[in-house]
């Protein structure tokens, strides 16, 4: 999850959200594919819970649309791997695009 930039940054996360189609792309690409959901459906059960305790917790969630493609081209051209830490830092890149 990425924090905005926005009014209160603290109130705004960004979720990356990714495309069922491109699920297995990413984990073939993820160095750390080993802590990715095996499927695109069990990935999704865990997002949509993440999102609706955050929103309890009072933050405003914002699902970032994230092309596995984009992600590849910017985490090359960052010269880092594709981890979790890439697509944090890819989805607060992208939740700062949206609100600029």
């Amino acid at each position: 999850m990425a924090k905005s930039k926005a009014k209160d940054p603290r109130s705004i996360l960004g979720v990356a959200w990714y495309k069922p189609e491109q699920w297995e792309t990413l984990r073939n690409a993820s160095v750390d594919k080993e802590d990715l959901e095996k499927t695109h459906a069990e990935w999704l059960t865990g997002a949509e819970r993440a999102v609706k305790q955050l929103r309890q917790q009072g933050y405003q969630v914002v699902k970032v649309d994230v092309d596995i493609f984009d992600v590849m081209l910017w985490c090359e051209s960052q010269n880092i791997p594709l981890d979790g830490e890439a697509r944090i830092k890819y989805t607060t890149f992208k939740l700062q695009q949206l609100y600029k």
